[in-house]
């Protein structure tokens, strides 16, 4: 019985979450009010004594009210349900109760009122709702004038007392509808603000595929134009997460500075590749070139709303703990901290690579001279950390050819 119980509640009051039609919900809530009112008003017609003609139409309307639930909680297109519960309430069962509960003297014009208010709360079509609604209010009106010549139709209250209850009946199912139509406005805009939620949340995992992914392609597109290092982006930004992990970052501070280093070297984008690829050594004016590329790495990422938060690698990556770095000869922790990370990063991979003038160096030659630049070049700490993780790589995995984007990540 309680999982009956159960059911029935649940079709009538289920969320939307749970894959329930908002609208069906609210035709059955409906329908509940429907009945309560009409057995409410049975008992008081009963004790007033009112036509057995307007005890009728509340039995009536009960019993039809409970075949409409049973109608609209067995059909999946409640659509005829809730059509034969307004055209009944409109053209049978209000009139009814207008005529046998004192027309103008009893809850006139609120029967007719609250059965035109039905139309606009059940009928989902707005053709088939136009149409019931425009035939109600010709129809009604037609009781209105046929009443009023004819007042011998209406049955009136006989006594003060009677036309007291029947005001109070009238109160109870007036706020028994609000109520439900201010519910429903809340359910419905509960529901449209989930629908927006999820909508929302799918959109921002798509935009975040298409950052990563454009992210991706920049780096690809950067390390495409110098011949000599290609996937040097990829691995400085899986060597920057691996320090990371060790320093004890969350997973999301770890997918930062990944992100971060591997648009470190942006700024190259405005650097002729003849000047990158250049087997020789560099001029001053070339060298000047190249050195401007932290700036216009920065420049670009900050005019990407995406893109802002990790320009801080592109510009600060070469600048050295001691202050002798470039752009902005910043030193020690004035250096942000992912900039400093990615430092170690960078020169690790720069030694472990092939070069147009020499080939990659020995473990024992990156380990002597990231010792050399620690404390100068880079952050002591973060250079200890470097050198737990190559005490650990005695198979010299973390170099060019060795390490790629799968063990970055």
């Amino acid at each position: 019985m309680k999982k009956i119980i159960s059911g029935i509640y649940r079709k009538i009051y289920g969320t939307f979450m749970e894959g329930y039609d908002l609208w069906q919900q609210m035709l059955n809530i409906a329908v509940i009010v429907a009945i309560l009112g009409a057995v409410f008003s049975v008992f008081i017609s009963l004790a007033l004594g009112n036509s057995v003609y307007a005890i009728a139409a509340f039995v009536f309307a009960a019993v039809f009210a409970v075949i409409c639930l049973i109608i609209s909680m067995k059909m999946k297109d409640v659509t005829f349900a809730a059509v034969l519960f307004s055209i009944v309430a409109n053209f049978v069962l209000f009139p009814i109760m207008y005529f046998t509960s004192g027309g103008f003297h009893g809850g006139m014009p609120l029967w007719l009122l609250l059965s035109l208010v039905i139309s606009w709360v059940v009928i989902r079509k707005r053709s088939i709702l136009f149409v019931v609604y425009g035939l109600s209010i010709i129809f009604q009106s037609g009781c209105i004038i046929y009443s009023q010549a004819h007042p011998e139709v209406v049955v009136l209250f006989q006594t003060e007392q009677a036309v007291v209850w029947d005001i109070i009946q009238s109160m109870i199912l007036v706020s028994l509808i609000f109520g439900m139509i201010i519910k429903f406005h809340e359910r419905a805009y509960e529901t449209k603000k989930n629908e927006l939620d999820k909508a929302n949340a799918a959109l921002a995992k798509a935009n975040e595929r298409i950052t990563l992914q454009s992210m991706y392609t920049l780096a690809k597109t950067i390390d495409a134009k110098d011949k000599y290092t290609n996937g040097h982006s990829m691995r400085v930004a899986g060597y920057s997460r691996m320090i990371a992990e060790r320093m004890g970052y969350s997973e999301a501070d770890l997918e930062d500075i990944y992100n971060m280093a591997m648009l470190h070297d942006i700024g190259k984008i405005g650097v002729p590749d003849a000047i990158i690829n250049k087997p020789t050594k560099l001029t001053d004016e070339e060298f000047y070139i190249i050195r401007k590329h932290p700036v216009t790495g920065y420049e670009i990422l900050s005019e990407m709303p995406e893109f802002k938060e990790i320009s801080a690698g592109a510009r600060w990556h070469h600048e050295r703990y001691d202050g002798t770095g470039y752009p902005d000869g910043l030193a020690g922790e004035d250096i942000p901290l992912f900039a400093r990370i990615i430092t170690v990063a960078d020169a690790y991979d720069a030694m472990t690579s092939n070069r147009s003038y020499r080939l990659y160096m020995s473990q024992d030659t990156v380990i002597a001279e990231l010792k050399k630049g620690k404390g100068k070049q880079f952050d002591p700490d973060i250079t200890d950390v470097m050198l737990e993780i190559i005490k650990e790589d005695s198979d010299y995995e973390f170099r060019e050819g060795q390490f790629t984007h799968q063990d970055a990540v």
